[in-house]
């Protein structure tokens, strides 16, 4: 296998100081004495010792047994995504579950992350391999309670995904961060949509966007249980709301965060988008290294010079017993 780098151990700032004060020593020995010869074989030895301390090595690709992926899934839950205008009159949300289930059926082996949305955000499930625990959580989500609606905002989930994200990076920052959002981009507040601080932090995903622009009404929710036929009403015209898309929002979220937005009206279909996401190009060539510590060499060196050592020794020894 072809030499890819070569890397130390030790630091060069404790290399150099101890090197100059080894050395340092072995002259002034040879300097009181006169012996090149032995002085010499020491300074060698003090070579091979330094040489084992900076413990070279050479870096060497190993293929990754796992895909290099991590997925994070923000996702709406504020009340528009009850809107029935999905695959015909299905909520949005439901949408939103089977495109999960979609992605993390096709894309196996990654790490997911979910961050949700509503009055607050939330990261709630941290970066893991468990599919089961993604599936899980998204059999369960429900929206927010109507009656402590806060409104929606695309800038919510922003400082939670940004931690998450910055977090990643510093803890394995060779992986692929896949950013994926799914939501109606309803944007009540309205402010300014800004992810420039999170941009950085995303090689690729989607902005999948969920509902119809003539739009739906949304049933109530009451502690994550759906008043049956009960739907949230206007206050001002006391007539059902009516939630729509907004994919003028949903394309400046992407535009931001270099992404690309895909309008989801039926299941099928996500899994293939995310799959495509050429992660292998994106981290390189999809290879971690390894290193192969380079010591056997030092070690030879070594056993010869101390052989060489206890043969000039040996006859010291003998002679000084000898002479008590």
């Amino acid at each position: 296998m072809a030499v890819q780098a070569m890397t130390f151990a030790l630091t060069w700032w404790v290399f150099i100081p101890l090197s100059i004060l080894l050395y340092g020593l072995c002259a002034l020995a040879w300097r009181d004495t006169r012996d090149g010869r032995t002085w010499l074989r020491r300074g060698l030895m003090v070579t091979g010792v330094l040489l084992l301390g900076l413990t070279p090595a050479h870096q060497t690709p190993v293929a990754e047994r796992e895909t290099n992926a991590e997925y994070f899934f923000i996702v709406d839950l504020t009340g528009s995504m009850a809107a029935q205008d999905y695959d015909g009159t299905e909520e949005r949300l439901e949408g939103v579950r089977a495109d999960i289930a979609d992605i993390v059926d096709t894309n196996p082996g990654a790490r997911y992350s979910i961050i949700a949305f509503s009055s607050t955000a939330t990261e709630q499930l941290p970066l893991t391999t468990d599919a089961r625990a993604v599936r899980s959580w998204v059999d369960a989500a429900r929206r927010e309670s109507t009656n402590y609606s806060a409104g929606s905002s695309l800038n919510r989930p922003r400082d939670a995904l940004r931690d998450a994200l910055e977090r990643a990076r510093d803890n394995n920052p060779q992986n692929v961060r896949i950013a994926l959002f799914f939501t109606d981009g309803e944007n009540t507040e309205n402010t300014d949509i800004d992810y420039g601080s999170v941009a950085d932090l995303v090689d690729a995903g989607y902005v999948f966007g969920y509902g119809t622009e003539d739009g739906a009404p949304m049933l109530r929710s009451f502690w994550g249980e759906e008043d049956a036929g009960v739907y949230i009403t206007d206050p001002e015209t006391g007539e059902d709301a009516i939630s729509r898309i907004d994919p003028e929002n949903l394309r400046t979220l992407a535009e931001q965060l270099g992404l690309d937005y895909v309008h989801r009206t039926q299941p099928g279909g996500a899994g293939a988008l995310v799959a495509d996401i050429p992660t292998e190009i994106i981290a390189g060539d999809g290879r971690r290294t390894t290193e192969t510590p380079i010591l056997w060499p030092i070690g030879l060196l070594l056993t010869g010079l101390v052989a060489w050592e206890l043969w000039y020794l040996t006859p010291l020894i003998g002679s000084m017993r000898r002479t008590r």
